[in-house]
């Protein structure tokens, strides 16, 4: 047996501010130990730090000031980077957004190994995509939507590699008998669920406007939101503006995900804009039926009338009609439901995503010190 290699993998973030951060924490979770040895780099300290340090991972803290005011500050971190990747004898550095790239990607030409940029946003930034492009061997995006955001010319350099779920950890089943109470749901109400940050992009403002109109005709429907961010007040104000204050539920940040998921009857993800959906394979896994808009990566997932119904993004009331269509008809809930479980079962699975990913490694590795 030959001793791991050892990777250094850098995040974007010290806190978690998104699904990036959750689908890099999963990878590092699942990763073969026996043939790799990740290190994890982060800019601060925070949520990310301690949930690898709790994975027993070695963790270090290495600031990465913003590309938009570069300094002497900028070169000290890239030479504690190719520092640290010099004195662990790390073969690879594999970096979780722009901003990790940048400096991944600088210490990684100096020392001579190859580097993956792993994108997770559709938006381009011309200067810094070709930057950082010539600077990766290689670059995942996570979704077809997001690998349009590079020119043609790179070829088979962009690999689309779809975010995994735990299959063991989400699955099927009954919520937890006390959940519904402590929630406020009360017996026999229909749960319409969406998570996500309360984000202008999310589209939680057009959720809220289909809610009302699902209440015209459905005043047993409760909606689950489980999140935060900047427009938490603007959205309770909403609510309060509509009269849902007793069907619409703000549950915050939850750790328990899978329990809220298998408590609602129909999963809805409400965005203007996805560059994947990672909640949408959660709830598919959870055996959920789901109503997502037509955007981003979301139809790679969502398959219409078979796992779920794609919406346009913005359109409340085609929103509000799907929601009513599938809680009328249970049974077409279950049969999505169904589908939606085998369909990640067969494509988004944290072990097929790691698998691709590790892959990729060994690919690399091959390919000699450097694959530019």
């Amino acid at each position: 047996m030959t001793n791991p290699q050892t990777l250094l993998i850098l995040s974007n973030h010290g806190e978690i501010v998104g699904g990036g951060e959750i689908s890099l924490l999963t990878l590092l979770e699942a990763m073969d130990r026996s043939c790799w040895s990740p290190i994890v780099v982060v800019p601060s300290e925070g949520e990310v730090a301690s949930r690898c340090r709790a994975l027993e991972l070695p963790t270090h803290v290495i600031p990465m000031p913003s590309l938009r005011r570069p300094g002497r500050a900028m070169l000290r971190s890239v030479s504690s980077i190719r520092r640290l990747a010099r004195e662990t004898c790390a073969v690879l550095l594999h970096a979780n957004g722009s901003r990790a790239m940048f400096y991944a990607g600088l210490a990684g030409r100096l020392k001579g190994c190859p580097v993956i940029w792993h994108v997770r946003v559709a938006n381009r930034d011309r200067f810094l995509d070709s930057v950082l492009a010539r600077l990766a061997s290689a670059v995942i995006a996570n979704s077809k939507a997001v690998g349009w955001r590079f020119s043609r010319a790179l070829g088979d350099k962009v690999r689309c590699i779809y975010n995994g779920v735990n299959l063991a950890q989400f699955v099927p089943r009954q919520a937890p008998a006390r959940l519904r109470t402590s929630l406020g749901l009360p017996d026999g109400a229909a749960v319409v669920a969406s998570v996500g940050r309360f984000v202008p992009y999310k589209g939680f403002g057009v959720l809220l406007e289909a809610a009302g109109m699902v209440r015209a005709s459905r005043s047993d429907v409760h909606w689950l939101l489980v999140g935060d961010g900047e427009l938490r007040g603007a959205l309770e104000r909403q609510c309060r503006a509509l009269g849902l204050e007793a069907q619409v539920h703000f549950t915050g940040w939850r750790e328990d995900v899978p329990d809220i998921l298998a408590v609602c009857d129909v999963f809805i993800l409400p965005s203007m804009a996805e560059h994947f959906g990672r909640v949408i394979i959660e709830a598919m896994a959870m055996g959920k039926a789901v109503v997502a808009t037509d955007a981003g990566g979301v139809p790679e997932i969502v398959i219409p009338g078979e796992t779920g119904l794609l919406v346009p993004p913005g359109d409340a009331t085609a929103m509000a009609q799907a929601v009513t269509a599938l809680l009328e008809d249970p049974s077409r809930c279950s049969r999505f439901g169904a589908a939606g479980r085998g369909r990640v079962e067969t494509k988004f699975s944290l072990a097929r995503h790691v698998a691709a990913i590790e892959a990729l490694y060994a690919e690399l590795l091959d390919a000699g010190p450097r694959a530019m």
